[in-house]
């Protein structure tokens, strides 16, 4: 599961805190704004913190649910849940042919009858093929 990064967190006493805030010797415990998960303080080489959720420390679909969960991953997953679902649906029949109940006649083609001129009227032939 990936996460991006996070730079403002709240803590135990609901206060919003940047991670350039962060006194690298404490030992305060930071929530996501977003999903309410642990998170955790870091900090680079370059002296550029940052938090991270904690993934162990917080439930699958709350994490999913989170704005930081990484977009390209959504993304992926939507994807591939519009593709099964996709897989389950019914092929499309094409009508060719029609009876207008109005005036009664059989026609093919289009749905607009030639007779009559008008298309509400014109219910599908279901074809034994």
């Amino acid at each position: 599961m990936r996460m991006l990064k996070v730079f403002i967190a709240y803590d135990v006493n609901d206060k919003i805190i940047s991670a350039k805030q962060h006194q690298s010797n404490s030992q305060q415990s930071y929530f996501c704004l977003s999903c309410d998960s642990p998170l955790i303080w870091r900090n680079n080489a370059l002296n550029e913190p940052w938090f991270s959720h904690e993934l162990s420390g917080a439930p699958i679909e709350q994490l999913r649910g989170c704005t930081y969960y990484d977009p390209e991953v959504k993304s992926n997953e939507r994807l591939a849940k519009l593709r099964n679902m996709a897989q389950t649906l019914a092929p499309v029949v094409s009508t060719r042919q029609w009876h207008c109940s109005w005036c009664g006649q059989t026609h093919t083609g289009v749905k607009h009858c030639p007779q009559c001129h008008t298309d509400i009227y014109c219910q599908p032939i279901q074809s034994d093929a």
